[in-house]
């Protein structure tokens, strides 16, 4: 997350979480079966979960509205979201990358079919929805001075959160 996922390796997780080399290739062949158990653990915990617990929320509107507001939060979160995306070229990460999006993009359709919106209408919705929050993570990746201070970014979020709302 800090310093991207090129920068992941066996060694220097071994080393940062005081383990020896050998103990861990007890619980991982390699690079690529770690990468792949971190990329499963993203993505049940920042897809499955997330929308489990927006399941938990009465009306569909309140999903949709707090699911925006998580979204597009700078947390710890956003910077793995942002770390992951921008190493989505990479064969091992891109599948897994394509996946998570089609799950959400999908969940984004079930919002907007609940609130009303025609099938034609809430794909159109949830991919505006889904590229603007993409577009994000872009800018965050490739132009991070964009939103200079938490109250720019706060400000811009309660934007999207009208604009990306039906009426």
């Amino acid at each position: 997350m800090e310093e991207g996922v090129d920068a992941l390796s066996v060694e220097r997780l071994a080393r940062k979480l005081g383990v020896t080399k050998g103990s861990f290739y007890w619980h991982y062949e390699g690079r690529p079966a770690l990468l792949q158990a971190a990329l499963a653990r993203w993505e049940h915990l920042a897809t499955e979960e997330v929308i489990a617990r927006l399941e938990e929320l009465p009306t569909p509107q309140e999903r949709l509205q707090r699911l925006l507001a998580v979204t597009f939060d700078p947390a710890p979160a956003g910077r793995l979201e942002v770390a992951i995306a921008a190493a989505a070229a990479n064969p091992l990460i891109q599948p897994v990358v394509a996946r998570v999006s089609r799950r959400r993009i999908d969940y984004l359709v079930s919002l907007y079919r609940a609130l009303g919106v025609s099938a034609r209408e809430a794909r159109a919705w949830a991919l505006q929805a889904y590229s603007t929050y993409v577009g994000l993570l872009h800018l965050t990746i490739t132009s991070p001075e964009t939103l200079r201070s938490p109250r720019e970014r706060a400000d811009y979020v309660k934007h999207l959160a009208k604009v990306l709302m039906p009426e």
